[in-house]
Parts: structure tokens; C-alpha cells; sequence
């Protein structure tokens, strides 16, 4: 019997001072969250011992004001194992058998977690009966809060985000320094792979470059990585696990249960963001029942988030469901949402910052594609081993790396890479692409280089282990019909067709070739370093657009608190946002892609409507 156990029914008849453990052989959820909130009101520990099947998991120790509560320990420990797992039914049974020849060993976790009891209260033991395999654990409140252990902030206009102050980066990357965010101390945050937030880093060694996945566990049913590539592995990992806090900041609301439902045409357009202003779908694609979204209209309502105009300097809102991509449970849902714009950083600026650098990206690369008008080509520094390592790369498999210069009126470089297949082997992919964003435009090369690189090869694998996913007849279906690209590996595979090749002629014509330091946007030599200058920089030349930078704090408290790192959801309203599936593609109602490329010079006129190609995009 575990030291000083009593059963959960007679816990509140127990003297509150005197520390107990309570085993649950058989328990639901819904039992967890009255073991919480008895042990709330006593003075002593309180240690849950948890048996489900043949795993005993010893703590959080429960005393007072938890750290964790048990709710959210045990929910974190289930949404571990995927979206089968029913987390929502709090009469769900779970349990086990923790007698035999290990009781003894679970009795003496019990006796050190009470002795030792302030260490628990963000730890458990876990210990598997089948192999005598003993672990501890860090848990954190459930991703998007708990009102028991991580009330979130009221989601208010004073609230919104605002940015002052000098903050010094470094010219290369635009980063500020942060020792927090070492690969251990990325690691001890976020990595567990019993309870996550990340549960593993996986590395792949037969790409051109060291790259890792760092699996989430996020709320709902939505599984997503973190990814990163670079030269050595170490770096990788930690690329891995920053993008990973990235993805799961922008999943699920930071603030306290939304406030504001209401339609546009109650709140107006000084207060809140039209979603017509940002993109809609085409009506079509509203009827399809298969779509489930809302057809918009001004009277429809939503839920509403508020977020920081820099252009106007003042609270603004947008609908929720376009703030947090992953969330599902928004209301009425208007449009299809990706991570476009999710930004991290060590300030609130810096992740403002690399979240409008993604907006460019998506929206460059798409205005190009759509617009099919010839770009310019950028010259590869033949000074840069890690670009040359990947051009020799992609050579020898028969492929020729080129860039172009897709920087469009926002004024952020952005260079557009294509991998095109040079070989005759008919049954290679013929071509990928993917692009990078920075004010540095080596920088915005080398990050599409990094990308590029890898797809190719990871596209390759793709094509021998799926051969049905990369079926000929099933790809020049979707040449013909459009609608039949559904998926994001859909839109890559489609080009791999020798017959898309039309859809990208405009860009292999005889165009001039230029330095990529002509991208510069800064006009002076001299690099920007103060990352809330270059952020009013940036503002004032999308206001003498007549665009408005909007962006939300998305930080998650822990995050921010133990790492210093910082969220934002970054809209620009007009801009061109990345979707997947051609039936969702957000187009309708933008109008730059038809008089951007004229001002630019790219095209002899304002395009019309019969003269940009909607067709499926081949962004990874």
C-alpha cells in the first residue's frame, strides 16, 4: 500500500494537514478534477499515483494553488498519444493493476515525492510495470490554458500588442540575443516525450542538409512539427524546436475565452478588420457542403480577437478563426487559415518582424505565380560554401538550382527558387519550388536554397515509397481539373508532371540576371539593426500603400516566461495569404494581384481577371 494512501472518497475527511497519497486503480477524468479541487483546500501535499495499464505515473503533488493541476497533467499525458484518445469525456475509465513485484519500488517513488514534495509540483514519476523502466517528467498546463492552473489574460483592446524601445540584433540574422534558447535549454522547456509539448526530435541523415522534425502535441486533432535544416545537426534541433514553440503559439487562443461575437456590420470598419479585406473563397467552393466553412457575409457572425494596428496605433479586431489557424471551435468560420504569418522571436518586435517577412514571402510567391509574369534571375555567390554545396548537390541528381528576384511592392527581398530536372528519365519529378523572405537577400536565398534542397530529395523518396501518390493518371487529372488538388503534397506533385511545364514557362524567358544585393530595401548600406526601427520602417512604406500592419501577441506564458520568446500572428489586409487545396485559395476580392505587377513593370498593363491564371500553386 502506498505511504499514507486513502481513497479519493474519503480524501475530505482526512486531516489537511497531513500529506497522503491517493491511488487510482480506476479512475475517469471527471475524478481527477474533483481530487483537484479537494487537494486546493488543504495545507499538506496531496500525491495522485495513476495507474493506467501497465503504467504508474506518480504526481504532480497537488498543495494549495497548483502548478500544474492533475486535469491538465493528465491531459497532456493523453493528447500524447494522437487524436484517437477521447481527452473530452470526463466519464472515460481509465486504469490498471499496479500489484506485483514492483509495489515496492512504487512505494518507495511515493514516500521521496512526499518527502520531497516541492520538486513535484510540475514533475511526475512515471514508472512502466512492464519493463521496471522509472522516468521523471516536466508537465505544463494544457497548451491554451486551464482556469485552475494558467488563467490566460482577458483578450481587451489595452491589451493589444504594442512595441517601444531600442532593440539591438544582430545584422545577419536580425535576432536578439537570448541565452535561454541554447538547445538545452530549448530541450529542457519543451521537450518530453511522454507529455510534450514536443515529444521527440527525429534527425534525417541522407539529405543535403542535417535535418530534424519536432512533433507537437497541440490542442485539437491537428498535428503538426516543427522542421529544421542546416549544417549540423545540433543547430538543426534547435531550428526544429524554436519553430515548433512557433507552431504551437499560433494553434490556439493566449487570451482568456473570447469576449466579442459579433458580425462586421455590428462592430464597423473602424473597429474591426472586414474580412472581405482578406481574401475571400470563391463561391463555388461556399457551396460545396464538403467545405464546411460560412459563406461571408457583413451580417454573418464570428468570434473576434483584438490585435494591434501599427499603422494606426490602436486596438483592432479579426476574426479568430484567422488569428489561431489550429483553432476549430472559433464560431463561424469565414476562411480557410494557415500559420501564414506566425512569427517568434526574442521581443514581441523581432517576432512582429519575422512574421511580416513571411507574410511578403507567401505574398510575393503567390503574386508571381498567379500574375505569370517574368522575373529577373539572382546571381548564386560562388563564395558561399553552404549554396554551393547545394547547387553541386541538386546537379548531381540531375537538377539545376536558379533564383528569382520575386520582391514585389511591400519592399521585402524575396527570392523564388526552382529546382527544374535536367535529366531524361521521364518518371523524376520535373520541378519544385519554395521561397525565403529577409531584408538581407542572401539571406532570403539561402533559406529557400535550404528548402528547396531538401524537398527535392525528400520528393524523390516520396515518389518511390508512394508510387500511387505520384500516379501519372492521377496527376494529369488534376492538370485538367484543378479542384482535384486537395493536399499540400498535391501541389508539389503536380509540377513533378513533365506536361506542367507550361505553367511555369514565364519564368525560363531571356531575362537579365542581378546581384541580389540590388533586393536591398533598406536603400543604405549601412544594415538595419534596431529591430523596432526597421519595424516602423516597414510600417510607413506599407501605409504609403494603403495597407495596415495588424498583428496579435500570440505568447504563450510559459514560453515566455522560461525562454524569453516571443508570439505574433502578423495580417497585412490586401496581401495574398498561402492555402492548400486549390478550393481554398483566398483571392477573391484582392485586387493588388491585378495592378501590382503593372506598377512594377512586369506587366505592359493592369491585369484583368481572364488574364491572371488561378491555377494550383506549387509552394511546399
Amino acid at each position: 500500500m502506498n505511504p499514507g494512501a486513502v481513497a479519493l472518497a474519503e480524501l475530505a475527511t482526512v486531516d489537511p494537514d497531513v500529506p497522503v497519497s491517493v491511488p487510482l486503480d480506476s479512475y475517469t477524468p471527471g475524478q481527477l478534477a474533483e481530487l483537484d479541487r479537494i487537494a486546493r483546500g488543504r495545507s499538506a501535499p496531496v500525491v495522485p499515483v495513476r495507474v493506467d495499464g501497465g503504467l504508474v505515473v506518480i504526481g504532480p503533488v497537488l498543495q494549495g494553488e497548483p502548478v500544474v493541476c492533475l486535469g491538465c497533467a493528465e491531459d497532456i499525458r493523453l493528447a500524447a498519444f494522437g487524436a484517437a484518445v477521447p481527452r473530452s469525456d470526463a466519464a472515460m475509465r481509465l486504469g490498471g493493476i499496479a500489484d506485483g513485484p514492483l509495489r515496492p519500488v512504487v512505494d518507495a517513488v511515493v514516500r521521496h515525492v512526499l518527502e520531497t514534495a516541492g520538486g513535484y509540483r510540475d514533475r511526475v514519476v512515471a514508472l512502466r510495470l512492464d519493463s521496471a523502466g522509472l522516468a521523471v517528467h516536466r508537465i505544463r498546463p494544457r497548451s491554451g490554458g486551464c482556469a485552475e492552473c494558467l488563467p490566460l489574460p482577458g483578450d481587451t483592446a489595452a491589451g493589444a500588442v504594442v512595441h517601444s524601445g531600442v532593440e539591438l540584433a544582430s545584422a545577419g540574422t536580425l535576432r536578439l540575443p537570448n541565452e535561454r534558447t541554447t538547445l538545452a535549454g530549448l530541450s529542457a522547456a519543451l521537450l518530453d516525450l511522454r507529455h510534450g509539448p514536443v515529444t521527440g526530435v527525429f534527425r534525417t541523415g541522407h539529405l543535403p542538409l542535417a535535418t530534424v522534425t519536432a512533433p507537437i502535441v497541440g490542442p485539437g486533432r491537428t498535428r503538426q512539427s516543427g522542421y529544421g535544416r542546416t549544417v549540423t545537426f545540433a543547430d538543426a534541433e534547435r531550428i526544429a524546436l524554436f519553430e515548433a514553440a512557433e507552431r504551437l503559439a499560433g494553434m490556439s487562443p493566449r487570451r482568456r475565452e473570447t469576449t466579442v461575437e459579433a458580425s462586421f456590420a455590428e462592430l464597423g470598419g473602424d473597429l474591426a478588420v472586414d474580412p472581405a479585406a482578406l481574401g475571400l473563397h470563391e463561391p463555388d467552393s461556399y457551396a460545396d457542403p464538403a467545405f464546411r466553412l460560412t459563406a461571408y457575409h457583413p451580417a454573418a457572425r464570428t468570434r473576434w480577437v483584438y490585435g494591434w494596428s501599427y499603422t494606426h496605433r490602436r486596438a483592432r479586431l479579426l476574426p479568430e478563426h484567422v488569428v489561431y489557424w489550429g483553432n476549430h471551435n472559433a464560431g463561424a468560420r469565414f476562411l480557410t487559415e494557415t500559420s501564414n504569418g506566425c512569427g517568434l522571436g526574442n521581443s514581441l518586435a523581432e517576432a512582429v518582424l519575422y512574421g511580416l517577412f513571411e507574410v511578403a514571402e507567401r505574398d510575393a510567391f503567390l503574386m508571381a505565380w498567379y500574375a505569370s509574369t517574368p522575373l529577373r534571375k539572382l546571381g548564386v555567390d560562388d563564395t558561399d560554401p553552404v549554396l554551393g554545396h547545394l547547387v553541386d548537390r541538386l546537379e548531381s541528381l540531375g537538377y539545376q538550382l536558379l533564383f528569382f528576384d520575386a520582391t514585389n511592392d511591400l519592399g521585402i527581398p524575396v527570392a523564388l527558387a526552382m529546382a527544374r530536372y535536367m535529366g531524361a528519365d521521364p518518371a523524376t519529378p520535373a520541378c519544385f519550388f519554395a521561397a525565403g523572405a529577409h531584408p538581407d537577400p542572401r539571406a532570403a536565398m539561402a533559406s529557400a536554397a535550404a528548402e528547396i534542397a531538401v524537398d527535392v530529395e525528400n520528393g524523390l523518396v516520396r515518389a518511390r515509397e508512394k508510387p500511387d501518390d505520384y500516379r501519372r493518371d492521377r496527376l494529369l487529372a488534376m492538370l485538367e481539373r484543378p479542384e482535384l488538388v486537395r493536399t499540400m503534397e498535391d501541389h508539389v506533385a503536380l509540377y513533378g508532371l513533365p506536361e506542367a511545364a507550361g505553367e511555369y514557362a514565364f519564368l525560363l524567358g531571356d531575362v537579365p540576371t542581378v546581384d541580389p544585393a540590388e533586393l536591398a530595401s533598406t536603400g543604405d548600406e549601412r544594415p538595419e539593426t534596431d529591430l523596432a526601427a526597421l519595424l516602423d520602417r516597414y510600417t510607413g512604406r506599407l501605409a504609403g500603400l494603403g495597407l495596415e500592419l495588424i498583428a496579435v501577441d500570440t505568447s504563450e506564458q510559459a514560453v515566455a516566461r522560461e525562454l524569453g520568446l516571443y508570439s505574433a500572428k502578423v495580417v497585412v489586409p490586401g496581401t495574398l495569404p498561402m492555402t492548400f487545396g486549390h478550393g481554398h485559395r483566398r483571392t477573391r476580392g484582392l485586387t493588388r494581384l491585378f495592378d501590382v505587377p503593372y506598377r512594377l513593370g512586369r506587366a505592359g498593363a493592369p491585369l484583368g481577371e481572364a488574364s491572371v491564371s488561378l491555377r494550383p500553386h506549387p509552394f511546399p
